[in-house]
């Protein structure tokens, strides 16, 4: 997605609550806090009502923002790794998609599908998830 709010089309759309982000939601009983969705982003991203990134230079240890840092990170790294893995298995992902945004979210969505549907049969499971990947099971496997 970081490559994606660089393109001017994807910036204006957000902006404009275009790109049907769902609502805050409760993210569990018994808080009554709705939480929005953000953008997970890195230093280089502007700080906005949409998009979520790190505190400048490195905080005092045990600090609150320190903490921030270290999960937003760590959350930025579980969306990378799922894509690296995506793109390890459709080589369409491994270079800029040259489409529509519209066009460019179908084939990223489509390619989601079709991995989850080869890992649920046990022999497209076995060629189609890297080895050295260990995936956690889905559910009815």
């Amino acid at each position: 997605m970081a490559v994606c709010l660089k393109i001017p089309i994807y910036i204006k759309k957000v902006e404009k609550k275009e790109l049907n982000i769902p609502s805050p939601e409760i993210l569990q009983i018994p808080y009554k806090i709705a939480v929005p969705y953000f953008i997970l982003g890195d230093k280089a991203f502007a700080l906005n009502d949409y998009t979520l990134k790190p505190y400048e230079g490195t905080p005092e240890r045990g600090s609150m923002e320190r903490i921030f840092n270290y999960r937003l990170s760590r959350a930025r790294r579980v969306v990378e790794n799922a894509f690296g893995i995506l793109s390890s298995v459709f080589r369409v992902l491994r270079k800029p998609l040259l489409l529509e945004p519209e066009k460019a979210t179908k084939v990223v969505l489509t390619t989601i599908c079709l991995y989850n549907y080869l890992r649920r049969d046990l022999a497209s499971s076995q060629r189609f998830t890297p080895q050295d990947h260990s995936m956690p099971k889905l559910k009815g496997q």
